[in-house]
């Protein structure tokens, strides 16, 4: 049972600088797309669909249970925010329909939480020329906060972040001299793996073994074969969750033994159905967010918003994707109710300019200024120990 109480509480207190309802009609010009008198159009692409479903389905949740929430707390300065989310599946060709479809046929007033690094590459260009705010985007591409975009606030440490982390933990935090890294060829994959070699690069190494594979790749066996054959101390894997738990699963399987390093996406409790409790152990990555099972205020609250039995998932597990959904949409509902009832385009970006020093307990606080949209900076480190998560403490590169 969760403290109902304490939910109500939290959310009054917070409510005066994210999302408290004003009373009475709100007045809006017609010209400003997807904002009635009552109603706020959001739009997103996430994959419903498809081999990253398993992401894409708890991280829709993640968002939809909080603005749901939301509204039935009376909405934002007296409007409803009615959030339409298009199944891409993935399919980088299948978003630029969605987005097609957005913003002609509903004529939603932003897009929030779109999910995928491959995605946002094919849709990018045409939201910020039409000038269509994209907030909170499911990503951790360098290209959503540099060069700075004047209409898109990233929320998620950046692939580069990541993909240092995995070449200089293991070589400056564990003395690894051979290091070797699987990678997904796509977008993704791709600016997680330059990041990492030029990282390794720079401690005076190279991968003993630098193997890419298809995003959609379900056969690890032949990629885990080669990796045992280059005798690495360690083994990065740039990756989503999926492939990674396959590569583990595999690498038991074959009695594959070494020191294995993911990046954020493999940081989620879904880890240990994929790959197993026993594959898993001692896997090492970087985090960015709390605990979403810990018993912390902001998990409190995480956890009774997704499985509210009126507006969220019952049934829903707490986990990374749905948690950094949520905050995603948290801060996507503060920008909407600092512009004020007179809402626009304008009035939005320039109300999430103005976030400073912004948490809601989940993530390390940080800011937004015009001249800089990269959104979480801190990284901490997580091991996974006796099938749970457990943070290692801060790392702080030489």
């Amino acid at each position: 049972m969760f403290n109902s109480r304490l939910i109500l509480k939290w959310f009054l207190l917070f409510a005066v600088a994210l999302t408290i309802a004003v009373a009475g009609s709100a007045q809006q010009s017609s010209s400003t797309p997807g904002v009635s008198a009552d109603t706020i159009k959001l739009g997103a692409f996430i994959a419903q669909s498809g081999p990253v479903a398993g992401i894409g389905v708890p991280f829709m949740r993640g968002a939809e249970a909080w603005y749901s929430f939301v509204n039935a707390h009376g909405g934002i300065n007296g409007r409803k925010i009615d959030f339409i989310v298009c199944d891409d599946g993935f399919v980088p060709a299948n978003t630029v329909a969605c987005v097609k479809k957005l913003l002609e046929e509903d004529k939603v007033f932003a897009i929030v939480n779109p999910l995928g690094t491959s995605p946002l590459a094919a849709v990018l260009d045409t939201l910020v020329k039409e000038g269509v705010p994209v907030v909170s985007p499911g990503a951790n591409a360098t290209f959503l906060s540099q060069p700075v975009k004047p209409n898109v606030f990233a929320l998620q440490p950046s692939n580069v972040a990541f993909g240092r982390f995995a070449a200089l933990y293991p070589v400056q935090a564990l003395g690894a001299k051979r290091v070797a890294a699987v990678y997904s060829n796509d977008a993704f994959g791709n600016e997680l793996k330059d990041a990492f070699v030029a990282a390794l690069k720079e401690q005076g190494l190279e991968p003993v073994a630098l193997i890419g594979h298809a995003p959609n790749e379900t056969n690890f066996s032949n990629i885990v074969l080669q990796l045992q054959q280059a005798k690495p101390d360690a083994v990065a894997l740039l990756d989503l969750l999926q492939p990674s738990a396959a590569i583990l699963k595999e690498a038991e399987n074959l009695g594959f033994k070494t020191q294995f390093i993911g990046v954020n996406t493999v940081t989620d409790p879904r880890l240990f159905q994929l790959a197993g409790s026993s594959a898993a152990e001692g896997l090492i990555a970087p985090g960015f967010a709390a605990d979403p099972t810990s018993d912390i205020p902001g998990a409190v609250l995480y956890r009774a918003v997704l499985n509210d039995p009126n507006t969220g998932f019952p049934k829903e597990p707490a986990g990374g994707f749905s948690e950094i959904a949520m905050v995603g949409a948290q801060l996507v509902t503060q920008g909407l109710a600092s512009a004020g009832k007179n809402l626009t385009r304008q009035s939005f970006i320039a109300a999430l300019n103005q976030t400073s020093a912004w948490s809601t307990g989940l993530t390390p606080p940080f800011s937004y200024t015009p001249k800089d949209h990269s959104g979480i900076k801190s990284l901490f480190v997580i091991q996974v120990k006796g099938g749970q998560f457990i943070s290692l403490g801060a790392f702080v590169p030489k």
